[in-house]
């Protein structure tokens, strides 16, 4: 388990490490690439990582929380199926073929439409959902350590994320935080 502890830490740390505007433009410049071939590279090394890290969770031994059940099955798939709707309705309001590096990345403009206008990162709100029905379906302590770790990476995640967007988009993001909160409508 301690492994695996290691292992979300690890994945968590590049993640965001590597997101950052000035590693960016040094590992591009060491590694003499485009702003566009440092994302397909991002992208890819992310996907590999993620698939490393999900197998290292599959194979990590853990005891059971509670018994499973069908019912308790059913309601996590359920759970899991409205976190992947969450996700697909937040991608719809972002240019996915740039991000994926389809084409070349351009300069969007504040997302405040959609799911965006009842919560700042509707895509992070669908993840947890997601995983949460996994462990709900799952119920493996290390499947909840797992939801834990997300989350706490994802609440400081958002901070940089944040900063980010404050100084890209300035007064309009301000305000925008002022009136949407970050995860749950109204709540959180």
């Amino acid at each position: 388990m301690l492994l695996l502890f290691a292992g979300c830490g690890i994945y968590f740390f590049l993640h965001s490490y590597l997101a950052n505007e000035a590693v960016k433009q040094l590992v591009a410049k060491g590694f003499r690439l485009s702003a566009n071939g440092y994302r397909k590279g991002y992208n890819l090394f992310n996907v590999m990582a993620l698939g490393l890290l999900l197998f290292l969770l599959y194979k990590t031994e853990s005891p059971l929380l509670y018994p499973k059940s069908t019912e308790l099955t059913i309601a996590g798939a359920l759970v899991a199926f409205s976190g992947s709707i969450i996700m697909f309705l937040a991608v719809r309001n972002y240019d996915l073929p740039s991000f994926f590096v389809f084409r070349s990345e351009t300069k969007m403009p504040l997302q405040i439409k959609g799911l965006n206008q009842y919560m700042r990162h509707p895509l992070y709100s669908g993840t947890i959902v997601l995983v949460l029905g996994f462990c709900i379906a799952l119920p493996y302590l290390k499947v909840w350590l797992f939801l834990v770790l997300m989350i706490i990476y994802i609440f400081i995640g958002m901070q940089y994320e944040e900063q980010k967007l404050v100084m890209w988009f300035g007064d309009d993001y301000k305000n925008y935080q002022k009136k949407v909160k970050r995860l749950i409508p109204g709540i959180i």
